[in-house]
């Protein structure tokens, strides 16, 4: 019969190893639409989508004059025709946050007037949640890119190191006995 020191070093073993391969969760961030001057017209929407990492959990955050602009999120046909028909989401409160929750090509623009045909308009294209390498700390550098390293989605990282750790109490254990 097993004594309770290797039962308590078996069930060491299978808790480390559960707790560090499980997922983590995705860091997720509130992105400002043209950045510090917020949604707007004569802004290189093009530039700030480039300089910005979009991913599954992120919100887009626009902020303007209640009236002077509005946000509509479109499907790729009313996007190049810059037309509002069959929107999958309209917004006019000045504060519309837009939380992106499924990966692929996301496209926006502001239903006012000829705003959209000014190139008030912009599409992004998000990628799938990811989990954050147990290395380092999670930050965002100002233009939402990812500054640790990220392991994939499905915690090869995590699980790799689980494995090892307990590996090591189950070899600690086995000198004890």
């Amino acid at each position: 019969m097993a004594s309770s020191k290797q039962v308590l070093v078996v069930i060491v073993v299978v808790t480390v190893a559960t707790f560090l391969a499980a997922p983590v969760p995705a860091l997720a961030a509130d992105l400002l639409v043209g950045d510090s001057q917020g949604w707007r017209l004569n802004f290189d929407y093009d530039d700030w989508v480039e300089d910005n990492d979009f991913i599954v959990g992120d919100t887009l955050v626009f902020k303007y004059a209640m009236g002077q602009h509005s946000v509509v999120q479109a499907t790729a046909a009313s996007y190049a025709a810059c037309s509002q028909a069959n929107s999958l989401g309209v917004w006019t409160s000045g504060d519309d946050r837009v939380t992106l929750n499924t990966s692929g090509t996301w496209w926006f623009f502001c239903g006012v007037g000829d705003h959209c045909q000014q190139g008030m308009k912009f599409n992004v294209t998000v990628l799938p949640a990811v989990v954050l390498s147990p290395s380092s700390p999670p930050t965002r550098d100002q233009g939402g890119g990812d500054t640790t390293g990220l392991a994939s989605a499905q915690g090869g990282g995590l699980a790799a190191a689980g494995l090892a750790a307990a590996a090591g109490v189950a070899a600690a254990a086995a000198l004890l006995f």
